[in-house]
């Protein structure tokens, strides 16, 4: 079982490394305010002959996606966005109803024949598997959730930060449960036979999946909760003091789910071709030093 501290780390987007642009672009892509920032401009490397040929095919592909995720997965979801790569459109979507979570599918692509290979959807290894765990944790643990949320809705209201707007989840969001504020990779742990019963039934109640997890804790180092906060305004570092609180709160915070958390405070601009905010100015608690909620 690959370990959740691989996961977590420095990704706001991106499902995994294999997602992050070139050193090279994000060095030369443009920033943008977070508040513009919709997943216009998502790059993967080599996706500009893909793109038109995805664009040109794009209900066959969404038929297809959906597909795949019903029949290897019993989900239903919403396709929202498409971007190239090499050989390939890599397409991202939203389960419908609970358990929430995004995800993405690779759809190849013949570019020399101009075919989209409709036939060999695929999705990265434990990709799906990761956000439905993720999508269950999250609603299992509904309640504790929504104490994290109330909190950070307060810290939005008293101080000048915010977080992703909800479209940029939505077009280049490759995994987890997430909101505009944080996501939550999982690693398995007990939420692994979690998996195995949805996917032999997936229609169970909230009730019934409480029932299977049981009652023994969970183990926080399976479960990732990574924050990734920006400075309001332009052109303002991000605020130590600021994030001081948010970091002092977190750990002495009781009734939130249990995991690792890791807290970054970002200037107000993210990296439009990576969906990444990675300046040296960033505030983080994060590994090796992160906080453990059990």
């Amino acid at each position: 079982m690959k370990s959740i501290f691989i996961l977590v780390s420095s990704l706001i987007l991106a499902g995994c490394s294999a997602w992050t642009a070139s050193e090279e672009n994000e060095k030369t892509r443009d920033y943008i305010p977070v508040q513009d920032y919709t997943g216009q401009g998502y790059d993967l490397p080599n996706g500009d002959k893909t793109d038109q040929i995805a664009e040109e095919h794009a209900e066959e592909i969404e038929t297809a996606v959906v597909r795949f995720f019903k029949e290897e997965y019993k989900t239903d979801v919403e396709v929202h966005n498409m971007v190239g790569a090499e050989g390939e459109v890599s397409v991202f979507v939203e389960s419908k109803g609970k358990p929430h979570f995004y995800s993405f599918a690779i759809v190849p692509i013949d570019t020399r024949n101009q075919e989209v290979l409709t036939d060999e959807v695929w999705s990265q290894e434990y990709q799906v598997e990761e956000a439905i765990m993720s999508g269950l944790y999250a609603w299992i643990k509904e309640d504790e959730f929504d104490k994290l949320n109330d909190y950070i809705a307060s810290l939005t209201t008293e101080y000048p930060i915010t977080g992703l707007q909800k479209e940029a989840l939505e077009n280049v969001g490759a995994g987890y449960y997430m909101t505009r504020y944080y996501n939550v990779p999982v690693g398995g742990g007990k939420l692994e036979h979690l998996l195995k019963a949805y996917l032999t039934n997936p229609e169970r109640t909230k009730e019934e999946w409480t029932r299977l997890l049981g009652t023994e804790p969970i183990d926080p180092n399976m479960v990732t909760i990574t924050l990734q906060l920006y400075m309001e305004k332009p052109n303002i570092p991000p605020d130590n003091v600021i994030f001081n609180k948010i970091v002092e709160d977190i750990e002495n915070m009781t009734g939130i789910p249990a995991g690792t958390y890791g807290i970054y405070l970002h200037d107000n601009e993210i990296n439009q071709s990576s969906g990444q905010n990675n300046k040296p100015n960033t505030l983080e608690k994060s590994l090796p030093d992160p906080i453990i909620k059990n």
